[in-house]
């Protein structure tokens, strides 16, 4: 969003204003945040075109490497700080499909669906089995630095790291909002008890053609994905919605819908866990971790000498927390 300059041709002043929404809450010009349907902030990935006009100085795909290696941040300013909310203890990710015209999609990397592919990612993501070097610079235990005040770190345990999935069958619409979105999954815990935890993150996964709106912007346009919370029972609700991949605004050369799924949901379920309320860890412009290092540097995850799923690297402060020294500071591809 942009910035008004008023004229003050009375005084022969220029102030700077910001945007006012309609619920009197103010806007910024950060790409990465939007506004849900009452106003509030919501942390977006926005396309790669409207991220990549601050700075291009990074390649989208990360260079050839055989160690972990740290990249400059692209966006944001300086080290990531703590502002003392919440981060997520012991993490899980629970993906949803809407219905089968997105879970039996086929995949990539090898996988005969969509289904399987996120199944699959969503373990190897979050177990943390070695890549190249330690467990500590892989694809997720990097956010293993960012704990709270109350000491709590969001690395996952492998026990609960991957759940689901549910396979819905509603109906593709046109389009949803992200209201409706909450009340949906309502619905689904409603049906489904047993699954309601603040632990995890319920990842939404849209078909083809089924526009998700936030506020007054729309996927494709405007985002790629987001993350959010809501209160179901007195129960802190983490959720992360995922529209289909497939329009120019979200697409990359050479990567497909299934790749793109996976980069988008790296982004998500890390900042999620980091930051699930906008209250915890981002820097002094009000960037995430993830957000320091999006679409730029994107790699595919080693597993046993073998290259799987694309993902984005995580932004690393660097340094020594409980006694473990993490690289950077930079964005980390390990």
């Amino acid at each position: 969003m942009r910035k008004n300059v008023l004229q003050l041709g009375a005084i022969g002043l220029a102030l700077a204003a910001t945007v006012m929404l309609a619920n009197g809450q103010q806007a910024d010009d950060n790409p990465f945040h939007g506004r849900g349907d009452r106003g509030e902030l919501v942390r977006v990935l926005p396309p790669p075109a409207m991220a990549h006009a601050q700075n291009d100085a990074e390649s989208t795909d990360a260079p050839p490497h055989s160690s972990a290696s740290v990249f400059p941040a692209s966006y944001g300013s300086g080290k990531l700080s703590y502002h003392g909310g919440a981060v997520m203890t012991l993490p899980a990710f629970y993906p949803i499909f809407w219905n089968s015209d997105v879970a039996a999609v086929g995949g990539s990397q090898g996988y005969a669906t969509i289904q399987s592919q996120i199944a699959a990612f969503a373990s190897a993501y979050l177990n943390g089995a070695p890549s190249y070097t330690t467990s500590i610079t892989d694809d997720y235990n990097i956010v293993g630095q960012y704990n709270d005040s109350a000491d709590h770190f969001p690395v996952p345990t492998a026990a609960s790291s991957s759940l689901g999935p549910i396979v819905d069958t509603q109906t593709t619409a046109s389009s949803i909002s992200d209201s409706q979105i909450q009340s949906y999954l309502a619905a689904v815990f409603g049906n489904n008890p047993n699954i309601v935890s603040s632990n995890t993150i319920y990842g939404v996964y849209f078909p083809h053609g089924m526009k998700v709106t936030l506020g007054r912007s729309a996927s494709c346009s405007s985002f790629c994905g987001y993350h959010s919370s809501f209160t179901y029972n007195g129960i802190s609700i983490k959720y992360a919605v995922f529209p289909y991949p497939d329009c120019s605004g979200c697409s990359l050369s050479g990567k497909a819908v299934g790749d793109m799924f996976t980069i988008v949901s790296s982004h998500e379920i890390r900042e999620a866990a980091t930051d699930p309320f906008g209250t915890a860890w981002f820097d002094r412009r009000g960037y995430e971790a993830d957000d320091k290092c999006a679409w730029h540097n994107l790699y595919q995850m080693q597993r046993n000498g073998t290259k799987t799923f694309w993902v984005q690297p995580e932004y690393s402060n660097g340094g020594t927390v409980s006694g473990v020294a993490y690289p950077g500071a930079g964005c980390v591809v390990p």
